[in-house]
């Protein structure tokens, strides 16, 4: 099992919109509000590495009001 922790930046307003779309997705484990550059902090667990590079790139960065993201790999 392989988790990563995705800090994402969105449009002012949109944080809990992203948030709930988020948490539409089996691979995001929990997605919270947060303070400081990133606005939500999301879990995404998957079977791989390179499972988790496609949930990220080909599923979460398309949703609307996101403007970037961080993307931290979980080693242990």
């Amino acid at each position: 099992m392989a988790r990563a922790y995705l800090k994402i930046e969105v449009e002012m307003g949109k944080e809990r919109s992203v948030r709930d779309a988020l948490l539409t997705f089996d691979e995001v484990k929990g997605a919270e509000l947060t303070t400081g550059d990133q606005d939500v902090l999301a879990l995404i667990e998957a079977d791989s590495f390179e499972d988790i590079l496609q949930v990220v790139v080909d599923k979460l960065r398309t949703l609307k009001g996101i403007k970037n993201t961080v993307t931290d790999l979980v080693l242990e």
